[in-house]
C-alpha cells in the first residue's frame, strides 16, 4: 500500500495525529453533553476538521513538490461548516493540468489520514473545467458546488471555479435550477412518504426535514442570489413570522440529528423505534395527561417537520410565481381560523403554529 503522505512521512505521525483528532472530538462530545447548542457543535466539529485537513495538506511533500496549481475545496454539509458527529467529509481537490500527475499523491496525503481518524469520506478530483462538465450532468454536484468553501491551495484556481459555475451553471439557467430542484423534492417526498416512514421519520430525507430545508436555501442563492434565511425575509420572499418558525424548527431538528448520531454511533438520520423513547428522555418528555413521553415528543417531531414542510412548500409557490412558472390563479382565502385556501389547495396560514396548535394539521385533512 502506498504511504497517505505519498512520499514517504512516518506512519507513527499519522497515527498520532489522528489519534489526537478522535480525542478532540470525544471531548466536543463531552461539551455537548454539557449543554453546547447544536449549531455550536456542528462549527466546533467543522473546525476541528478543517485544521486538521488543512495540517495535512500544507506538510504533504506531495503538495509541496507539486508542479501546478491545487486547491483543497470543502463541499455539501461540510463546506456550509454544517458538518455532523458522524456525517461524511466531501471534498474537491482541485488542480490544473500542469498539476496532475501529482493528484493521486496528494489525494492519498489528504484521505488515509482521514480514514484513520474515523471519517467516511466523499472526494473527487477535477480540473475547475472537469468540475464544470460532471456538474451539468449531476445535480447533486451541482448543488454541492453552491456550497463550495477553499480549505487550502491557490486562491485563484477557486476562483476561476466560482467564475466558470456562476456563467456556465447559473446564469440564465433560473428556470432549469428550479424545475430540475422540483422534480427532485417530488421523488425524494415520495420515496420517504410511505407508511413506515411516517412512523419513523428521516429526519434528513424526509418531508420537512434538512434536505427541504437545503432545498430552499439552495434555490434562494442559485435564483436570486439570496444567501440565508435573513436575505429572504429582507427580499420579501419569506414573511418574518415564518422565518422565526423556520429558525426555530431547523434549530429543533440540527439537536434531534446531532443526538441520533452519538445515540447510534454512526451515521444515522431516521428516527427508529428503538431510539424513540430514548430520545424523548433526552428531550426532557414525560408521561403526562395520558399520553407516554415518547408520543409527546413525536408529536414534537411531525410539528416541527411539518412547519419546515409548509414553510418551504410556500416558498417553492412564490419561486414558481415570480419565474412565471405557473399562474397567479384567485386570491387566497380564510376557510376558517388559521387555514388558508387557494387554487384549489390549502395551507396553514401561519405554519410556526404547529408546535403550540398540533390540533390543526389534523383539520388541514
Amino acid at each position: 500500500m502506498l504511504s497517505a503522505y505519498g512520499q514517504g512521512r512516518p506512519a507513527k505521525r499519522q497515527s498520532n495525529m489522528s489519534s489526537e483528532l478522535r480525542l478532540q472530538r470525544e471531548a466536543l462530545e463531552k461539551l455537548w453533553q454539557r449543554g453546547l447548542s447544536g449549531q455550536e457543535l456542528l462549527r466546533r466539529q467543522t473546525g476541528l476538521t478543517d485544521d486538521f485537513i488543512i495540517d495535512h495538506f500544507n506538510k504533504a511533500p506531495a503538495v509541496r513538490s507539486a508542479r501546478g496549481k491545487i486547491a483543497l475545496v470543502a463541499l455539501g454539509g461540510y463546506g456550509r461548516r454544517e458538518l455532523y458527529p458522524f456525517s461524511d467529509v466531501d471534498l474537491l481537490l482541485l488542480h490544473d493540468r500542469r498539476a496532475s500527475r501529482s493528484m493521486r499523491d496528494v489525494a492519498e496525503a489528504i484521505l488515509y489520514p482521514l480514514w484513520d481518524g474515523g471519517f467516511e469520506v466523499g472526494h473527487s478530483v477535477r480540473t475547475p473545467g472537469g468540475a464544470i462538465s460532471f456538474a451539468r450532468s449531476d445535480f447533486f454536484f451541482q448543488v454541492a458546488l453552491l456550497d463550495a468553501r477553499l480549505l487550502a491551495g491557490s486562491q485563484s484556481l477557486f476562483d476561476n471555479l466560482r467564475q466558470r459555475y456562476r456563467k456556465k451553471i447559473l446564469d440564465g439557467r433560473r428556470r432549469d435550477f428550479v424545475r430540475i430542484m422540483e422534480e427532485f423534492r417530488s421523488e425524494r417526498r415520495e420515496k420517504y412518504g410511505s407508511h413506515s416512514y411516517l412512523l419513523e421519520p428521516h429526519i434528513k430525507e424526509g418531508k420537512g426535514g434538512m434536505r427541504d430545508i437545503q432545498g430552499m436555501l439552495w434555490t434562494g442563492k442559485a435564483v436570486f442570489g439570496l444567501d440565508g434565511i435573513a436575505a429572504m425575509e429582507e427580499s420579501g420572499m419569506l414573511e418574518p413570522h415564518d422565518c422565526r418558525a423556520f429558525e426555530e424548527s431547523w434549530d429543533m431538528l440540527t439537536r434531534i440529528r446531532n443526538r441520533l448520531h452519538y445515540i447510534s454511533r454512526r451515521k444515522n438520520d431516521q428516527l427508529f423505534f428503538e431510539y424513540q423513547e430514548e430520545m424523548a428522555a433526552s428531550f426532557g418528555c414525560e408521561d403526562r395527561d395520558g399520553m407516554l413521553a415518547v408520543e409527546h415528543f413525536m408529536r414534537r417531531v411531525y410539528a416541527h417537520l411539518q412547519t419546515i414542510a409548509v414553510i418551504t412548500d410556500l416558498f417553492f409557490e412564490q419561486v414558481q410565481e415570480v419565474l412565471g412558472l405557473t399562474e397567479g390563479g384567485r386570491a387566497e382565502r380564510q376557510l376558517e381560523k388559521g387555514i388558508i385556501g387557494r387554487n384549489g389547495s390549502i395551507r396553514l396560514a401561519h405554519p410556526g403554529e404547529l408546535a403550540e396548535r398540533p390540533y390543526l394539521l389534523m383539520r388541514l385533512f
